[in-house]
């Protein structure tokens, strides 16, 4: 009776160590107390907080780019001052188109009535309303505003290049140094003023600083770069 009791108990221990062998020791877990647990915590927490970091260093930077394409300056003038520009412009084309149209005709001048000081027939008639005596003052007006109407649009302000910027300037500068020989031929040599003339040489002048402002804060113009 006992052998066949050691018997059974050994056959059960035996089983019990083949089910052990079979499943493997059981897994030991980190406890949070402990130094692997401490460890893992740890290192856990450095990794979502760099990755914190990371997020938001990337989002300052792209918040920066965004503010600086917000608040960078424009490529051209703004549309009203290319408007401006480009009506400017046209009131100046249509004086002197009438005056050339009147030099050519002998008509007088519409509401410039002769005075002591303005006298618009004795003006487009005088020796200084012809250039070298061969050209008329008018013709020249003509010429000029038939080259600024369409630099002064807003599609020549919309090109940005640079040798159109230079143009624009370069003939203002020259139109506004002929307003000033104009102005003093006016007043020291024929002592009369036109008033058409005086317009003429108003929106010149304001034509001019428009230029010289556009030059100022939005450049010239890109330069034109070969392939």
């Amino acid at each position: 009776m006992a052998n066949s009791k050691s018997k059974a108990r050994a056959q059960a221990q035996a089983r019990a160590k083949k089910a052990a062998a079979r499943t493997g020791p059981a897994p030991v877990r980190a406890k949070p107390n402990s130094p692997a647990g401490s460890r893992a915590v740890g290192a856990g927490g450095a990794t979502r907080a760099a990755a914190a970091s990371r997020e938001a260093s990337s989002g300052r930077v792209v918040a920066q780019l965004d503010e600086a394409e917000e608040y960078s300056a424009p490529s051209g003038p703004p549309l009203w001052f290319q408007v401006t520009t480009f009506a400017l412009a046209l009131i100046g084309l249509g004086i002197s188109i009438y005056e050339t149209v009147v030099h050519y005709t002998g008509n007088h001048l519409a509401g410039c009535a002769k005075g002591s000081t303005v006298n618009c027939t004795a003006v487009i008639t005088s020796p200084q309303s012809m250039v070298f005596g061969v050209i008329p003052v008018a013709i020249l007006g003509l010429a000029f505003y038939l080259f600024a109407v369409p630099v002064m649009s807003p599609w020549g302000w919309r090109l940005r290049r640079r040798e159109v910027g230079l143009l624009r300037l370069g003939s203002l500068i020259v139109g506004v140094g002929f307003v000033l020989y104009l102005i003093y031929a006016e007043v020291y040599q024929i002592r009369y003023i036109c008033e058409y003339c005086t317009g003429v040489h108003v929106i010149t002048f304001l034509l001019f600083c428009f230029t010289v402002v556009a030059a100022a804060l939005w450049g010239l113009g890109e330069r034109r770069t070969r392939a």
